[in-house]
């Protein structure tokens, strides 16, 4: 279970590499942290709390470290992603700890930010704030 848990949450917090011109990716820097959930392609649902903390990476990528615990645990993640446009980001999360990789796709809006995700698993939404 919480290999299907980590799996949507990886799928969630990550997105596919495009290969378009790219803004400066920096407005993400720093921490964030909030909550959301993770619902299974067996529809069990699952409550997350998730910490998320962004570093300049080389060119115009963007180096993330997640952290989330659920009734079961906690879990890391880390990944890439890229500024697609004056608030989105895509890119793929990686976990050494599980062998699992997805996909995520991250909304920003002031100091809020909306990661959603999909993978086989099942999807995930988690809403955080700038810390």
């Amino acid at each position: 279970m919480m290999r299907y848990i980590f799996a949507c949450l990886l799928t969630i917090t990550v997105g596919a590499f495009a290969g378009v011109a790219v803004a400066k990716a920096t407005p993400i820097a720093g921490s964030w942290a909030g909550g959301g959930s993770v619902k299974l392609t067996s529809g069990q649902v699952e409550k997350v709390r998730c910490r998320i903390r962004y570093e300049k990476g080389s060119g115009r990528t963007v180096v993330l470290y997640v952290r989330c615990a659920h009734s079961n645990g906690t879990f890391q993640v880390s990944g890439r992603v890229v500024k697609l446009s004056k608030s989105f980001y895509s890119g793929r999360l990686y976990s050494e700890q599980y062998g699992t990789a997805g996909d995520v796709g991250i909304s920003v809006s002031g100091n809020r930010q909306t990661v959603k995700a999909k993978s086989s698993k099942g999807t995930a939404t988690v809403i955080l704030t700038k810390q």
